[in-house]
């Protein structure tokens, strides 16, 4: 672990709505729910933690799967986030896992042994429903250094972990769950729904599809299937304030499972489908926190209609153990660029990797109506557009938040949208807009690998980082 120490944000307490009947958009539940919550809020005090680089303790990081804290209801929210701090005299520490690549390829495991001893054991272990399972087994260096290998196994997330059983009188010591990912090219694992279609047609420019010669996926010129084509993204949202944030689970139920938060207003939302059909063969576990209005900030004075929702939403996410949190909204949400960075840096202090996902272009009536034009040709159907920077009009609030939030990963796709001077309704064939402001469903499946090729670069590189992990 680097020297300089690392200071970590916790929340001192987790509010947990119970969800009573469990029912979603009853009202009666609702108002329940609020007057439950609201008796029970708490301000968001914090305990600061200083963790220096000496002292072993694992900061990022998902717990073995096995025993994991369940949440149940719509509302129910997890555990906080606590860092391990328990030691026996002997740890692993510095564990970093090197490498990219789809399933089969190789990853370089290194760390150290503390104490030192020559020659001392030590395993990596993967992770299986059956338990852990040994996959490589080295001895130590007089300096107690180690090197492991292992080669990925399925596509997405695994979880590995380091032994160092007992020796020469010195006990066991093991690493918590290390999360590998095998994921690739990201394009030839999540192509579009067609080839060469939506997005991909400005990221690899010279790709072509006969087959979509004259098409346009859906239709605007042909009823109204082009303005509901959500799949299924607003089963699980609402847009009261006064009520906590519903909370849908979808992908994964496996044990070493990456816990993903994808949050947000109805932008969220139209993320949601191309996401939620791809959790599981990613391995994650994801968790979906969408509604309308009231973008995640800090909650604000007590007076402000969101103060209640955005800090019970905060909370549930400080306490939720996350290995991945995206954020993103409408650009003309109402929250602050620094009550967001705000909330941003809360998020970092967790050890996830904390996404913003910078909002599409914005349409103009005369650029829409164009589009949807019933007697147009397809021709003219894909020559409507506006300018660019008319499209891109309000700044981004979410921009100058990842500025203003050292450390956020910022996943910007205005780029295959739009021309350097353009921006269109269809893009590579593909109706790319439901209403003015709101992407399609098909085209977020198109534009999904290059969302999430960010992502997984950082989870390599945080799992390549230093890490202090005590046993």
């Amino acid at each position: 672990m680097a020297a300089t120490a690392l200071t970590v944000a916790l929340a001192a307490t987790v509010l947990v709505v119970p969800s009573a009947t469990g029912s979603r958009g009853a009202a009666t539940d609702r108002a329940d729910a609020s007057r439950a919550a609201r008796a029970r809020e708490v301000a968001l005090p914090t305990t600061v933690v200083t963790l220096s680089g000496g002292a072993g303790m694992q900061v990022a990081g998902v717990p073995g799967g096995v025993g994991a804290p369940t949440t149940a209801g719509p509302w129910a929210v997890a555990e906080p986030f606590r860092s391990i701090a328990t030691g026996t005299g002997r740890f692993v520490a510095d564990v970093a896992v090197t490498g990219t690549g789809g399933p089969g390829s190789a990853r370089d495991v290194t760390g150290l042994v503390r104490p030192a001893a020559s020659g001392a054991p030590v395993e990596l272990q993967h992770w299986a429903p059956a338990g852990w399972r040994t996959v490589d087994a080295a001895r130590t260096r007089a300096d107690g250094a180690f090197a492991l290998r292992l080669v990925t196994s399925g596509f997405g997330n695994a979880q590995y972990r380091v032994v160092a059983p007992r020796f020469l009188g010195q006990p066991r010591a093991a690493t918590d769950a290390l999360d590998v990912g095998a994921y690739g090219d990201l394009r030839e694992a999540l192509p579009p729904d067609e080839a060469c279609q939506g997005a991909v047609a400005f990221a690899e420019p010279g790709c072509e599809n006969p087959e979509l010669a004259g098409r346009i996926i859906p239709d605007p010129r042909r009823g109204d299937d082009w303005h509901h084509d959500t799949h299924g993204a607003f089963k699980c949202f609402h847009g009261e304030t006064d009520v906590p944030v519903e909370r849908c689970d979808y992908g994964s139920t496996r044990g070493d499972a990456l816990r993903v938060a994808l949050v947000g207003d109805s932008h969220a939302a139209m993320v949601l489908p191309g996401l939620r059909d791809t959790a599981e063969r990613l391995n994650w576990e994801l968790h979906s926190y969408a509604a309308a209005r009231c973008l995640l900030a800090d909650p604000g004075p007590v007076e402000d209609e969101c103060h209640f929702r955005r800090g019970d939403l905060l909370r549930r996410l400080l306490g939720g153990r996350y290995d991945v949190v995206i954020l993103t909204g409408y650009r003309q949400t109402a929250a602050a660029p620094d009550a967001i960075a705000l909330a941003l840096r809360r998020l970092l202090g967790t050890g996830a990797v904390v996404a913003v996902l910078g909002d599409g272009p914005k349409l103009d009536e005369a650029t829409l109506a164009c589009a949807t034009t019933r007697t147009a040709t397809a021709a003219q159907v894909v020559a409507c557009g506006m300018p660019r920077a008319a499209a891109l009009q309000p700044p981004d609030p979410l921009l100058e938040a990842h500025a203003q939030a050292p450390g956020t990963l910022l996943v910007d796709t205005v780029d295959l949208m739009c021309s350097s001077d353009e921006c269109r309704p269809v893009v590579g064939h593909v109706m790319a807009y439901r209403d003015l402001h709101h992407l399609s469903a098909t085209f977020g499946r198109s534009i999904l690998a290059y969302r999430l090729g960010p992502v997984v670069a950082a989870l390599d590189e945080r799992a390549a980082g230093e890490r202090g992990i005590v046993g």
